[in-house]
């Protein structure tokens, strides 16, 4: 009796341990995971003791744990190193003109807006141009354009010829064929002011003069 009592004691402790063995094990480390192995170890039935192959399949899936943990460190650095070279090659653009999907575009008291819009079949296209209250302004008419990057220029004058105010404008891209009219998402160009990382698994951020952050993907060529 006094064998039985002992082996179900030895068995409990060895089931309790192996669960949270099992449980815990994609998430603790090496030395935790090495010393739930031995309490088990310990703790186990005197009577039947884990076999060979029990034991060597624990060791193979801690070894698969442990390889993917060291995996996942090498993915991270590479990550890292991935994320470092981009912002290098990104510090570059820093001062220059780029084009970006934007919706608006910004008017200086004596320049133009800059833009265009990427077609995906021919069209009639035109470019509506609207205050910040919604109000159109101008309308730009380029007529009909083939497949491919269609470029716009707003010169900042209004329906009635005059100078429209300083500051930022809404673009809309009319793109028409055979009667029916849809929205082309607009490119704007604006100068490149500073970059900011994003972090592990984070998009870098670039800030544009007068309009904002963008992420880095929104960058469809430079000027």
């Amino acid at each position: 009796m006094a064998i039985n009592a002992y082996s179900d004691i030895g068995l409990a402790t060895a089931q309790s341990a192996a669960n949270q063995a099992n449980k815990d094990k994609k998430s603790l480390g090496q030395d935790e995971f090495l010393e739930l192995m031995t309490t088990q170890l310990r703790n186990q039935d005197p009577m039947e003791p884990m076999d060979n192959g029990e034991f060597l399949a624990q060791i193979a899936q801690f070894g698969t744990v442990n390889g993917v943990n060291e995996l996942l460190v090498s993915f991270q650095d590479l990550a890292a190193n991935l994320q470092s070279s981009q912002a290098l090659q990104a510090s570059n653009l820093i001062g220059h003109q780029v084009l970006v999907e934007h919706d608006e575009g910004y008017l200086s008291a004596t320049g133009m807006v800059q833009g265009a819009a990427d077609l995906g079949s021919s069209a009639d296209v035109a470019v509506n141009i609207y205050d910040l209250s919604g109000q159109v302004v101008n309308r730009i008419e380029l007529g009909a354009q083939s497949p491919g990057l269609v470029p716009f220029i707003w010169d900042g004058t209004t329906f009635g010829g005059e100078r429209a105010a300083a500051g930022r404008y809404r673009i809309e891209v009319e793109a028409t064929r055979f009667g029916e009219s849809e929205s082309i998402t607009p490119m704007v160009a604006s100068t490149v002011t500073s970059l900011t990382l994003g972090g592990i698994g984070r998009e870098m951020q670039v800030e544009l003069e007068n309009l904002g952050q963008i992420p880095f993907s929104q960058i469809n060529q430079i000027l």
